[in-house]
């Protein structure tokens, strides 16, 4: 009992993988690392390779109790290659199928570290619910991370009520010009005076199985059975 009470906590900190996510989880973990917390930051390795490209291959000297790890994204070098951010629908269909083996691959691998203190906690960015179900087969706590302002977080949260009242995905292009966009939004609580045009527009597709959609739709379905969600203020 003691000697648990005497850990560092640990936390394994994971951004989806592009740089306007990436940049203010990281001040988060610079601040969770002045608290206390031993970090492991998780990078894609596209995104580690970029990073000490730009820092250099020292980057990563001299840091203690803060660690970078990175795991594989699923694309193929076509998809992936270069010193670019990613194609962002290709890269959510990977988040949806490769990434939650090679993230609890990581997360054995930490816990029988003797390097590092056993994981404690995990802080996730939301696009990233794939922990959740990590969260659960470890039984961790799993804090997730809104990158974003409360209002495109509502709208996300709620996009499958557009698909069950029928208006989207929308019957052709027509809708995005014909006044469509004007149709009051008036079901959402906490959002007042909001029209089509003001919800966040991965909803603006003719496409049934568009592949956006799809992963927000999928992303609040998992995000709704969580608890805890984390709003960081830059």
């Amino acid at each position: 009992m003691g000697n648990f009470a005497n850990r560092k906590p640990h936390v394994v900190m994971i951004p989806y993988p592009v740089q306007g996510h990436i940049n203010p989880l990281f001040k988060l973990a610079k601040l969770l690392h002045l608290r206390g917390f031993h970090i492991t930051f998780v990078n894609t390795e596209y995104n580690h390779k970029r990073l000490l490209k730009s820092r250099g291959p020292k980057a990563f000297d001299g840091f203690t109790d803060f660690n970078f790890e990175s795991i594989p994204d699923g694309l193929t070098p076509m998809e992936g290659d270069g010193d670019v951010s990613q194609d962002v629908p290709a890269l959510c269909q990977s988040v949806r199928k490769n990434f939650l083996k090679p993230y609890c691959e990581l997360l054995t691998r930490l816990n029988h570290s003797t390097n590092v203190p056993p994981v404690t906690c995990l802080v996730s960015d939301c696009c990233m619910s794939f922990t959740i179900q990590a969260a659960e087969e470890f039984e961790l706590p799993n804090v997730l991370y809104f990158s974003s302002s409360a209002c495109p977080l509502l709208n996300v949260m709620h996009f499958r009520s557009f698909v069950e009242r029928g208006i989207i995905p929308f019957k052709d292009e027509s809708y995005l010009t014909n006044g469509c966009l004007e149709t009051k939004v008036d079901w959402i609580p906490g959002l007042k005076n909001f029209r089509l045009k003001d919800i966040v527009d991965f909803i603006r597709t003719t496409n049934p199985n568009d592949i956006m959609l799809e992963f927000f739709i999928e992303v609040a379905d998992r995000v709704n059975k969580d608890t805890t969600i984390l709003k960081y203020f830059q």
